[in-house]
This record gives C-alpha cells, structure tokens and sequence, in this order.
C-alpha cells in the first residue's frame, strides 16, 4: 500500500512538472488602506511575480484611479538553496519615487518550523502551518504539498510546497492570500527581463538609499519649534537585514 502511495505521489509530481506553469494570483494587502494584486508564475525552475500598480484602496476617497508602478520579484527554484536565495527586483526609494532600481538581493534561508498538526483549507487544497522569523518580522505561512514548487510572493520560499497565504503576526495588513490557483497556466511569461533602463544595486546599497530617503522625509515633516528629531519606521515585513545587528530578545 504504502509503495503504491509513493508510486503514485511520483506519478502526480511528474504530471504536475509536465503542466506549462502554475499561476498563483494573491492579494497583498499592503497597509490598513491598500491592497495590490501579485500574479505569480512558475514553470518549475523559473519564477516571476508581478504586484500591480493599480492600487485598491479601502476607502474610495483615497482613490484617485492612478495607476503606479508595477513591481517584479524574478528567482529561480533550487532544492539545493543551503544559506540563501537569489532575487532580482525592481523598486522605487518611496518617498522619492522618481527613482527606480533593479536590485539584487540575496535572502537568507528562512528556518521554518513546520506544524503538521495544524492545517486549513485554501482554494481546495490542504495547507499546512509553518512559522518564522523573516528579516526582524514573526510570519505565518500555509503552504499546500499538492503544489510541490518551493514557490511563495514576494521574498517567501522555502517549503515543501507553494505558500497561499503567508503574514507577518498580529497585523491585519502585510500579508499575501492566495485567492486564484491555476495549475495548467498557458499564458507568455518572460521569467528573466532585464529592465536595462534601471540603475543595478545591491540590496544593501539600496536600503541605505531608501534609509536616506526616509529621513529626509521626517526631517521635512518635523513640526516648527520641536525639539525632538522624529526618523520615520521602516515599512512592510523586513525590517532588520542580516548585515545589521540583530535585536537581542
């Protein structure tokens, strides 16, 4: 019984690898305000996830129907990933969004502590409970072992299996839910643009630059006569990288 299990474990993964591409389209919510689009594309080595630029804001008096910047976080699968992760992506400094680059990024392998006791389903699929820390950030993944690519959005990867839904702990907003699966996507995809217009950095170069931005950012919205210098928080999941000191617990 338990040969034929595996038999037909392997017969399914084939069948899967033998599909196009997979296409996992999320919504990342981005703030208590806005959420975005990320379509995600694999072919099994290959992976491209796109955040659109049309921003959907929760309260309509913020909408004012213009269309930013799409986003691309551009990988390969590899099984063999010991210490970390290459991703190629494009990104603006923020506050000055005249500024665009394409950056890479080395992320470090996420440590994962998987719960096999705790499950939900998603979209139909089985998913599986795994936790960790991800650059300063407590996230909790569900991934699905039916999608066997060690796939996720954004800089999320790791498990046996494609993450649908992944969040950073105790917020309502910094996450990613899966909310369209499409196993035998027939879609054009370009796994590897180059984007020869942008500046290349390395991801340290640019979190220096968006660290820059920021504070000149609070230095100009500082009230007149305040004696206290205010240096806005870093947004979004990563908030300490592994080439700063690490806060001790």
């Amino acid at each position: 019984m338990k040969k034929f299990l595996f038999l037909s474990f392997i017969l399914f993964l084939g069948t899967l690898s033998a599909q196009k591409q997979i296409h996992i389209k999320y919504m990342n919510v981005r703030s208590t305000i806005a959420n975005v689009y990320e379509d995600l594309y694999s072919n099994g080595k290959n992976v491209i996830s796109k955040q659109d630029g049309n921003i959907i804001y929760t309260n309509p008096e913020f909408d004012k129907k213009k269309k930013g910047k799409d986003y691309f976080f551009i990988s390969d699968i590899d099984n063999n990933t010991k210490d970390s992760k290459v991703f190629l992506f494009t990104e603006s400094l923020g506050y000055s969004s005249e500024s665009d680059y394409f950056v890479h990024d080395n992320v470090p392998k996420i440590n994962w502590i998987i719960d096999e006791s705790s499950t939900k389903s998603i979209l139909g699929y089985e998913c599986t409970k795994a936790t960790a820390v991800f650059r300063g950030s407590n996230i909790t993944a569900y991934f699905a072992k039916k999608i066997p690519y060690s796939i996720g959005p954004f800089k999320f990867y790791g498990l046996p299996g494609a993450i649908l839904d992944v969040r950073v702990d105790g917020q309502n907003y910094d996450l990613w839910k899966a909310i369209k699966v499409e196993t035998g996507n027939t879609d054009e995809i370009e796994y590897k643009p180059q984007f020869p217009s942008l500046e290349k950095v390395q991801m340290k170069k640019l979190i220096e630059l968006k660290d820059k931005d920021r504070e000149r950012f609070s230095n100009n919205i500082n009230v007149p006569g305040s004696t206290g210098r205010s240096v806005a928080k870093r947004f979004g999941v990563e908030k300490v990288f592994e080439w700063e000191e690490q806060p001790t617990k």
